[in-house]
């Protein structure tokens, strides 16, 4: 892959990665409290726009990921476990960004978002290590 490629990878996924934890800490430790109980934190939706339309690109970048990157780095046997995970993860994180953007049920959205952001911080440890085996 090309130097400037990767760093517009690396640039998105950067984005996608720190929009997502900041929303995160953001909505589990600074929510604000009024007089009808909790209330989001007041730059949980400029985050989660931020996240929806770097994921947008993500997507785009990803597609591109596969049918050249890994199509060539399949025969390096070195990276494949991480790889393979790493592709999976992105599977399920763009599966459950879809669902959490049209699902609408509160009884499945809780479960949903609860896997995206499992997915999501397992995800960047697993593109670290994998980034760090490819030197």
């Amino acid at each position: 892959m090309s130097r400037a490629f990767y760093r517009w990878l690396l640039a998105v996924l950067l984005i996608l990665a720190s929009s997502g934890a900041c929303w995160m800490v953001l909505h589990y430790f600074f929510a604000a409290h009024t007089e009808f109980g909790s209330a989001p934190h007041p730059a949980e939706p400029s985050l989660l726009r931020l996240h929806g339309i770097a994921a947008v690109a993500g997507v785009f970048l990803l597609g591109s990921v596969a049918s050249g990157h890994i199509a060539a780095g399949w025969y390096q046997t070195r990276n494949r476990p991480s790889g393979i995970t790493l592709a999976i993860a992105a599977i399920a994180l763009i599966l459950s960004g879809y669902a959490l953007y049209y699902v609408t049920s509160d009884s499945w959205r809780g479960g949903i978002a609860l896997a995206h952001e499992i997915v999501g911080i397992a995800g960047i440890a697993v593109a670290l290590l994998h980034w760090k085996r490819r030197g």
